[in-house]
């Protein structure tokens, strides 16, 4: 897996989200409205319009203004979903 750091939103970025507070950017407010809990920046590439290196530009801005902050992956994150699955659950299931 190549990227391990997850985002969380901070007091800060949670109070420019509840508040619409219109002097932080819109494209901030967005991003900071589809956080839940600690995210990887493939769940935000889905949900937002934004290329690769952009959403990347705007979570280090994010980062960096004190709205967001990263986290590093834990094993226990189990980013790929692998984790959920074992082999006898899954032939259990084909065979069905």
């Amino acid at each position: 897996m190549a990227n391990r750091r997850l985002y969380r939103r901070t007091k800060a970025g949670i109070t420019a989200w509840q508040r619409q507070d219109a002097s932080v950017p819109l494209e901030y407010r967005r991003v900071l409205g589809v956080i839940d809990g600690d995210m990887h920046p493939d769940s935000f590439r889905a949900r937002l319009p934004f290329t690769e290196v952009g959403l990347s530009d705007l979570l280090d801005e994010l980062v960096e203004n004190g709205f967001l902050e990263t986290v590093e992956a834990s094993e226990g994150h189990d980013l790929d979903f692998t984790g959920n699955f074992s082999l006898a659950d899954l032939r259990k299931a084909a065979a069905q």
